[in-house]
């Protein structure tokens, strides 16, 4: 498609057309159909739901509207083909951005309820073939994300979906979903397994064991500038080595008070005598932990546990959630900065296993 926007036509102005709510300024949000009609819009000609088909679809979803009155969401009566910048696309739902171009597209628009199972959605879900900036993908998917330009944002992937595809950093096993910057550079992928990603403190196995992805995987847990460099992951598996050179400076023989915390070497716990801090960075730490710096000069951070809500065991692993810029690397919100603090990985420390859920 050259152009992916169009003149909106005025919903509320067909047969049939029941406002049913407003936005706050007045104009309407939502809009009921009762009988058939035809939309123009930027995916092509399609057909609003007006009536229900089946047991996926209990109600009819009305047509939704943006303040301005442009198009914003439309369910489909029943699959159509859509003209979107990846290629043809079988669709139930399709969204827009406010400016009128094509924004999400879900190739399955069903409701998971008592009569309509999630097994039963899945034997639906057809694979959909993307001309994407990293090559043609076919793989079952829930939707795909575009910018207001049209550019490729995210691909969000089926429940238990996996592809390959190239990275930066080589080929890769994903799962839940990828995106891009508007460039079309890779910007974030989840990892299917522990996957060895090389960054500024040394090669970390990135994994999370609980993604939030969910219905858009637009930003994932192992993230890129256009460079293709890291800026961001998470592990399961792996702890950082931070070494505040101040205080390394100030006790060369590396021997402190006390023995290792309990997240690892140097940091945690309580009694015995806490060596000071005398770097802000570790000062900050310490005051938003509450825990002491043990060991001069080092702590260790990685991934911890918190009891679990609704999971299969008694505790759920959190992952440690690294970030890196050209001054400074954040573990866990906490930044130190690199001319201050050098930087070593402990790997493999760790179990690798996903989160699962009993509720």
């Amino acid at each position: 498609m050259s152009n992916h926007q169009t003149a909106q036509p005025d919903v509320t102005a067909f047969p049939g057309a029941v406002v049913q709510c407003l936005h706050p300024g007045g104009s309407p949000a939502e809009v009921l159909l009762e009988v058939r009609i035809e939309l123009p819009t930027p995916a092509g000609v399609l057909v609003p739901q007006y009536e229900p088909e089946d047991p996926r679809r209990q109600r009819v979803q009305p047509v939704e509207l943006h303040p301005g009155g442009g198009l914003k969401a439309v369910s489909l009566q029943e699959p159509a083909v859509v003209e979107t910048p990846v290629g043809p696309m079988t669709a139930e739902r399709v969204t827009f951005h406010p400016g009128g171009e094509l924004r999400r597209v879900f190739p399955l628009d069903g409701k998971i309820s008592a009569y309509w199972s999630v097994e039963n959605e899945t034997a639906l879900a057809g694979p959909q073939r993307m001309e994407t900036p990293i090559g043609v993908v076919s793989a079952r998917i829930i939707s795909v994300h575009f910018f207001p330009s049209g550019a490729l944002r995210s691909v969000t992937l089926w429940p238990g979906e996996r592809v390959t595809i190239a990275t930066p950093q080589g080929l890769a096993s994903v799962s839940v979903g990828f995106s891009f910057h508007e460039s079309g550079a890779l910007r974030s992928f989840e990892p299917d397994a522990p996957f060895e990603a090389k960054t500024p403190v040394g090669t970390v196995l990135a994994f999370d064991t609980d993604p939030e992805g969910g219905m858009a995987a637009d930003l994932n847990s192992l993230q890129f500038d256009e460079a293709g460099n890291v800026t961001a992951l998470t592990t399961a598996t792996d702890k950082v080595v931070v070494t505040c050179k101040a205080v390394a400076d100030a006790v060369p023989d590396g021997n402190g008070a006390g023995g290792k915390g309990p997240n690892g070497i140097g940091a945690g716990g309580a009694g015995g005598d806490a060596w000071p801090v005398c770097c802000p960075d570790c000062a900050r730490w310490a005051a938003a932990t509450g825990k002491p710096v043990r060991q001069p000069g080092r702590l260790a951070l990685g991934p911890g546990f918190r009891e679990s809500l609704c999971g299969t065991t008694p505790t759920d692993l959190v992952p440690l959630r690294m970030g890196f810029t050209a001054d400074a690397v954040s573990l866990d919100g906490h930044v130190f900065s690199r001319v201050g603090h050098g930087f070593s990985v402990l790997r493999g420390l760790m179990p690798v296993a996903r989160t699962t859920y009993s509720c």
